[in-house]
C-alpha cells in the first residue's frame, strides 16, 4: 500500500512540474496571439523572442508608429500578491525609461518609472504637427489602473527641460513641470513653470479611454520670442493680469 501511494504521489507530482514547466516556457509569441485583437489600438510586434516571462520586442508599432523596443524579465516577488510583476525597459529613441509593472485581477500597476524620453524624437516618429525641443524627465513612483478605466493611484513627477516648441521654429519655454495625482478615478496634472519665457498654472486630468481635457492659464514674459508672444494671442485675449485662459479636450 504504501509503495502505491508513493507511486501516486510521484506522478501528481511529475504532472505538475511539468505543467509548471510548460506555462514558465510559454512564448511570448503565443501569449500575444491571445491578446492582440482585445487592444483598444492596432499595436504590431516586431522581433517578438523570450517567454511570457523573459524577452524582447525589437520595435513595438502603434498605428504604425515605431515607438522603440521593449525587454522584460519577471520578478518573484509577484507571487506575494498572486500577480505577475515584471522588470521593464522601454527604449524608444534617444530615450530609456525603466520601470516595474504588476498584472492581477482588473488591477495594472506601475512603479518606480523613471528615465528620460527626447522632446524632439517623439514628435518626429509620432508625427506631431510642430517642433518640439528638450527632455522629458519622468519620475513616476505609482501610477494604478482598475480595469483599464479609472486610476486608483498615481504619484510623481513630469518635468520638461529646457522646453521649447512651435512651427516652422521650435520658440523657448524654459523648464516645466506636471505633478501627477489621482482624482475621482482620473489622472490629475498641476501644471507650473520655472519663471521661463512661457508662465504656465492649471492643470489636465486623463483616464483610459477618454479624452485629456486641460484647464490652463499661459503667459508670455519679458523675456519671451516675440513669435511666443504672438501664437499664445491666438488661444485668446489676455486678462488684465496679462494671463491667457485656455480649455481644450484633447484626443
Amino acid at each position: 500500500m504504501l509503495k502505491k501511494m508513493n507511486w501516486k504521489r510521484l506522478t501528481v507530482l511529475g504532472l505538475a512540474l511539468y505543467l509548471f514547466s510548460l506555462v514558465w516556457n510559454l512564448p511570448a509569441s503565443f501569449v500575444w496571439s491571445r491578446v492582440q485583437s482585445q487592444l483598444p489600438a492596432q499595436v504590431e510586434l516586431v522581433g517578438l523572442t523570450g517567454t511570457l516571462w523573459s524577452g524582447r520586442v525589437n520595435r513595438i508599432a502603434v498605428e504604425g508608429i515605431d515607438q522603440g523596443a521593449l525587454t522584460w524579465s519577471w520578478r518573484p516577488t509577484g507571487l506575494l500578491s498572486a500577480a505577475i510583476e515584471l522588470d521593464l525597459a522601454w527604449m524608444p529613441r534617444n530615450g530609456d525609461v525603466r520601470a516595474t509593472l504588476q498584472a492581477g485581477a482588473g488591477t495594472l500597476i506601475l512603479e518606480n518609472v523613471r528615465g528620460h524620453l527626447d522632446a524632439a524624437a517623439m514628435a518626429s516618429v509620432n508625427k506631431a504637427p510642430f517642433l518640439l525641443e528638450g527632455t522629458w524627465l519622468l519620475d513616476v513612483p505609482v501610477l494604478e489602473l482598475q480595469d483599464m478605466e479609472h486610476v486608483v493611484r498615481a504619484d510623481g513627477r513630469l518635468v520638461w527641460e529646457r522646453a521649447a516648441g512651435g512651427l516652422p521654429t521650435a520658440l523657448a519655454l524654459g523648464d516645466l513641470t506636471a505633478d501627477l495625482d489621482e482624482n475621482d478615478g482620473w489622472l490629475q496634472f498641476t501644471f507650473s513653470d520655472q519663471g521661463g519665457p512661457l508662465g504656465l498654472q492649471g492643470g489636465a486630468r486623463w483616464r483610459p479611454g477618454q479624452a485629456m481635457v486641460l484647464d490652463t492659464r499661459l503667459q508670455a514674459r519679458a523675456t519671451a520670442e516675440p513669435g511666443l508672444v504672438g501664437g499664445l494671442t491666438l488661444l485668446g485675449q489676455p486678462a488684465s493680469d496679462g494671463w491667457i485662459t485656455w480649455q481644450a479636450r484633447l484626443q
